[in-house]
């Protein structure tokens, strides 16, 4: 039992650095983003709980754990769990947004069922490596209101309307795109944007920031992909000051990987000031991939 005591206590410090990183320090360097990104919210509550249960015999030092750990969880649950819910209307508008990579093939009866209810007036798709011809053929026949465009970048993007693209862009494996598209008779500009992983770090901020400088220069309206960065990261700060997250008005919780389980808000919705953002609603289908399907509901400003 002493030496479940001397353990417990031998964690704190350890545990108190990881919170100081996740609440302050956060992701400022690659060696910090390989941190932040391991000891997300539920891990560090996971932790917490179990230094609690070692320190038992420590009335004092179990209580005090166990309070910092369920003032995380009320953090975690209060910061990451949309408790509103908002009834479907077609009146508003919808983006799809959705990373297919890791599939075994095109889950077509879940996909009809949410572009049906929905009627998304614009539908986004990365990483489309495998989406072979016969996939491709069967969605501009089942769903022929839509334009289908593969462009450059593995990405897929669908509108009622034809797109114009604006630009393409990469940096080693970071791609994004900037295209024109009329929504509901607006003229909007757009950015689908993939971030990827190098070197076996999460956070790639130096290719966030010139993702941001980009919209900005373009003054693009929405900008929607990976980002392969938690919400929550500090290199989304300059985008939190010229956009506005779909984060807030999430419905459940606002993690959109791995494989349904709540622990990285990795793919966002960011759009500017003349969209008001009303809900995200997130679908995880088993074996298609290990990222959350998107539908955000939003209606225009202006």
């Amino acid at each position: 039992m002493k030496l479940l005591v001397i353990l417990g206590k031998s964690l704190l410090i350890p545990f108190a650095l990881l919170l100081l990183v996740h609440f302050f320090i956060k992701d400022r360097s690659y060696d910090l983003a390989m941190i932040f990104n391991a000891f997300p919210m539920p891990v560090l509550i996971g932790l917490g709980l179990f230094i609690s249960m070692l320190l038992i015999p420590e009335r004092t030092w179990f209580r005090s754990t166990l309070i910092v750990t369920l003032l995380l969880a009320a953090h975690w649950l209060f910061s990451y769990y949309g408790f509103h819910r908002v009834e479907i209307d077609k009146d508003n508008n919808h983006i799809l947004l959705w990373n297919i990579d890791n599939r075994k093939f095109l889950p077509r009866e879940e996909l009809k069922e949410q572009i049906d209810l929905f009627e998304p007036d614009i539908m986004a798709f990365l990483e489309t490596r495998k989406l072979s011809m016969t996939e491709l053929k069967y969605l501009k026949e089942q769903f022929p209101q839509y334009q289908f465009n593969i462009v450059q970048g593995y990405f897929l993007i669908a509108t009622k309307d034809n797109i114009e693209l604006i630009d393409y862009q990469k940096f080693e494996i970071t791609k994004f795109h900037t295209f024109k598209a009329s929504i509901v008779g607006k003229n909007k500009t757009l950015m689908i944007a993939d971030v990827g992983v190098k070197g076996g770090y999460f956070n790639q901020w130096q290719d966030i920031e010139k993702i941001h400088a980009e919209a900005l220069k373009n003054k693009v309206d929405m900008v929607f992909g990976d980002f392969n960065t938690p919400y929550e990261s500090y290199h989304f700060n300059d985008f939190k000051k010229d956009y506005q997250s779909f984060h807030d008005v999430s419905e459940g919780f606002t993690a959109t990987w791995p494989k349904g389980l709540p622990l990285l808000e990795l793919d966002q919705i960011w759009v500017d000031e003349d969209i008001e953002p009303i809900t995200l609603k997130k679908f995880y289908f088993k074996d298609y991939s290990n990222h959350d399907m998107l539908i955000g509901s939003f209606n225009f400003n202006d």
